[in-house]
């Protein structure tokens, strides 16, 4: 996919932009767009790999030309989209701005798409400010340790026609932090239902973090009130989805942190259970997940640093896990 050439690795990363895996936006596309009259927005365009994937199938329902929206912060990035869309046969209306500032239309029938992942101690001043407010006003109140992602989806279902499909590439994140819990309420409070899907393998290897798929349909519809989860392998096998682990949560304010073991697994370790040999972990203790504060210029020296406090041959261990 071309790119900039002001654009560099470290400038995406810092904006939170990592490229998805074509098996992920067609996908996505494929789920959420059901007829050649959908209206559809991807709310972080980047350079449209989900606007293209939308085009492709709009056409393959019968669109002659279709029309695909977009919000982009990077200008370079949105012009190269609009190239890429017109390539593949679309039309692409891409506003160059900051999503937070574009006012809920609930309008569209799909919004698909992978937010920008800034952690919280970079994601500050007032892009932060606005992301906040316009979670609220939804009726989701984000506390300080949110990243970008979280008033994303938020901001992103509010472009929903009553009944719409909501696809996104979030973060594992969602799934297991305290900050996260207002999300994933919302999630099983505004939709029909709920589908996420987690990867036994890292699909965007430069961000350093797990990947969770969320397809939640019939937006303002009856509520889900439960998630349903399925694991797979990579973006190579959502075709599949059927042979992986499935498993359902009901506690918005839980971890829902599937196990990345096959069915086969959890029925052999049942059998044994009453054997003895395994009992639940619990027995010995409860458990919860490594807290950190995310103050890595504390706990990250400088030489120089190192070199003022007179410790040069000492390590200190860091307790968690």
């Amino acid at each position: 996919m071309p790119t900039s050439s002001l654009d560099t690795p470290s400038l995406r990363k810092a904006r939170g932009a990592f490229f998805t895996p074509d098996g992920v936006t067609r996908h996505l596309a494929e789920w959420a767009i059901q007829s050649a009259d959908d209206t559809v927005l991807e709310p972080a365009a980047g350079e449209a790999a989900f606007l293209v994937a939308a085009v492709d199938r709009l056409r393959a329902l019968g669109a002659a030309e279709p029309v695909v929206h977009g919000v982009e912060l990077h200008e370079a990035s949105a012009r190269v989209a609009g190239e890429l869309v017109a390539d593949a046969g679309g039309v692409a209306k891409i506003r160059v701005s900051d999503f937070f500032l574009t006012e809920p239309s609930g309008t569209y029938s799909a919004v698909i798409g992978n937010p920008p992942f800034i952690r919280y101690q970079d994601f500050s001043g007032d892009v932060r400010d606005r992301a906040r407010f316009a979670a609220q006003a939804q009726g989701v109140a984000l506390t300080g340790l949110a990243s970008s992602w979280a008033a994303f989806v938020v901001h992103s279902a509010a472009h929903l026609r009553r009944g719409g499909r909501l696809g996104m590439v979030l973060p594992a994140e969602l799934l297991s932090t305290n900050y996260a819990a207002p999300v994933r309420s919302f999630l099983l409070s505004r939709f029909e239902s709920v589908e996420l899907i987690t990867f036994e393998t890292q699909i965007f290897p430069d961000a350093e973090a797990d990947t969770v798929l969320v397809k939640a349909a019939g937006w303002l519809g009856e509520p889900a009130g439960v998630a349903t989860l399925r694991q797979t392998r990579d973006a190579t096998t959502l075709g599949n989805l059927d042979e992986g682990t499935t498993w359902a949560t009901t506690d918005p304010a839980a971890r829902w942190t599937p196990l990345h073991i096959q069915d086969a697994t959890v029925e052999a370790i049942a059998r044994l259970m009453p054997s003895g040999a395994f009992v639940p972990l619990q027995e010995f203790g409860e458990t919860t997940l490594g807290m950190v504060t995310g103050a890595n210029k504390f706990f990250t020296l400088s030489p120089q640093r190192v070199q003022e406090l007179g410790r040069v041959d000492q390590e200190v261990p860091l307790l968690g896990g």
